[in-house]
């Protein structure tokens, strides 16, 4: 989703007075976005600044061009920074992987359905637990805490092992 770095009409967040309309509408001030990522820069425009966001489509850009190559681009994961966005959902997947310290998939249910995958084993997180799971694990994703596996229209992951590693280590 492409979104603004700064807003394109006064009162949007992370407004420049000082930038002219065509600079408004001009690729330099644009940044490709998920959804979810859209709905959180914008909705706290203190907590990702300017800066942060030019950062963030500079470091993209760069990882593009080098993959493009044939190259593999891994950022450093700041796993304790995600920790400290939601420590519930963290807390609960890390005291899950230290009681199964070999089971690596997690699946996001409601507490009013019962789903039985067969012997693969499994980790449940509800949505009754967590005010907007699916928000949550979708940001764990992008970290690269997680990574999508889903089937059966079920919506699932696995653990990163890097992240895995980070839970059972602290």
């Amino acid at each position: 989703m492409a979104a603004h770095i700064t807003a394109a009409s006064h009162g949007g967040p992370r407004f420049n007075e000082h930038l002219s309309s065509e600079g408004r509408r001009a690729a330099e001030n644009g940044i490709w976005l998920c959804q979810q990522c859209s709905r959180l820069v914008d909705a706290d425009d203190s907590a990702y600044d300017v800066a942060d966001l030019i950062d963030w489509k500079t470091f993209a850009e760069a990882a593009a061009a080098v993959e493009l190559r044939g190259y593999v681009v891994r950022k450093g994961r700041d796993f304790a920074g995600l920790e400290a966005k939601m420590p519930e959902l963290i807390g609960e997947m890390r005291s899950d992987i230290r009681s199964k310290p070999f089971t690596r998939e997690i699946i996001a249910l409601s507490r009013r359905v019962s789903y039985n995958p067969g012997p693969i084993p499994f980790f449940s997180y509800f949505h009754e637990d967590h005010n907007e799971l699916l928000a949550k694990l979708q940001i764990c994703e992008h970290y690269g805490a997680i990574y999508d596996v889903r089937r059966n229209d079920v919506p699932r992951w696995n653990f990163d092992e890097d992240f895995a590693e980070y839970l059972l280590g602290q």
